[in-house]
């Protein structure tokens, strides 16, 4: 598993605020069509806004987006205040805390908090 973990690197490549945008782009499209649904406006194209939503509701919920990783592009780092992770991760290491991985799956950038933490257990127990 680790074999594998490495030679993807990061799991996330969409960092908070992206995420974000994203999830309320593909709410709102959804609720485009819902409302004229309920208004008894249809047209034909709106049969296609929720195949349209689909793609930013899934990479901001999932946190990965296909075309980011295929380009080798990731709209978080390892930096302090925009860390790659699970959502709650990123937005405590956004407003500033303090955050340590409490999962396994919460840092998902190499070289960050878990991988120190790894590589000083190794350490210490002389392995």
């Amino acid at each position: 598993m680790q074999l594998a973990y490495k030679n993807l690197g990061a799991i996330q490549n969409v960092g908070w605020l992206d995420r974000v945008v994203r999830t309320l782009i593909g709410l709102a499209l959804v609720g485009i069509v819902f409302l004229d649904l309920y208004r008894g406006v249809t047209l034909g194209w709106y049969a296609y806004l929720p195949l349209v939503a689909l793609y930013p509701l899934l990479t901001g919920m999932l946190g990965w987006d296909p075309f980011y990783a295929a380009s080798h592009v990731k709209s978080c780092d390892t930096s302090s205040h925009n860390q790659c992770g699970t959502f709650p991760y990123e937005v405590e290491s956004a407003i500033g805390k303090d955050v340590h991985c409490r999962d396994g799956y919460d840092c998902s950038v190499p070289g960050s908090e878990r991988d120190n933490s790894a590589v000083s257990s190794k350490t210490k127990t002389g392995k």
